[in-house]
């Protein structure tokens, strides 16, 4: 009887997961097919865009954790938010933990100091950018791997999404061997019109 039990609430956590994750993929897929401008909490969100995510991840060994507090609500565009999510973390597991059994990315977000803002992070522990190349990742087709998985487009991609469509600013630094931080400082109002 016990068995049966636990195997009927395991059951359950599982259809409860199954639900969530179709939620959220279904959202995801609405956000960015229709670039919509609504209110949502960027943690929700972005929790949408890791879980997209996972099932391409769980058979690596990195660990991708989000730091984000709940209540952080703007006013902009969720699907292309999303997707440079989604380009920065492929691109960390795809380019900077290439060669690391066990590396880290992590996406976390904060309310600037002004209120007016939000800063979004990602960041990873891999091998970092080399100084020569810093400048230049953000350029389209720029790319270490060509031809091993990588078209230099997702950088660019998503710089191009931060300043035009969401109205802010990306950085990127980085250190050889200790891993890249990518910051975007975004308004929490999008501007309707960004030139």
């Amino acid at each position: 009887m016990h068995s049966l039990v636990e195997g009927t609430t395991l059951s359950r956590r599982s259809l409860e997961r199954a639900v969530n994750s179709i939620g959220s993929f279904k959202q995801v897929a609405v956000d960015q097919e229709s670039e919509r401008r609504r209110t949502f909490d960027v943690r929700e969100t972005v929790h949408e865009v890791v879980d997209m995510l996972r099932p391409s991840i769980k058979f690596q060994r990195h660990q991708l954790s989000v730091e984000i507090p709940e209540g952080l609500l703007v006013e902009s565009f969720p699907g292309p938010l999303g997707q440079v999510v989604m380009n920065l973390v492929s691109n960390a597991m795809v380019h900077g933990l290439a060669d690391r059994a066990d590396g880290a990315v992590q996406v976390s977000a904060a309310s600037a100091s002004d209120d007016k803002f939000f800063v979004l992070t990602v960041q990873h522990n891999g091998c970092g950018i080399p100084p020569e190349n810093l400048a230049r990742v953000f350029d389209p087709f720029f790319t270490t791997r060509l031809g091993q998985g990588g078209s230099g487009l997702g950088l660019s991609v998503s710089h191009r999404i931060v300043t035009r469509i969401l109205g802010g600013r990306i950085k990127v630094s980085s250190t050889l061997g200790e891993g890249c931080v990518f910051e975007m400082t975004l308004p929490k109002v999008a501007p309707q019109v960004v030139n």
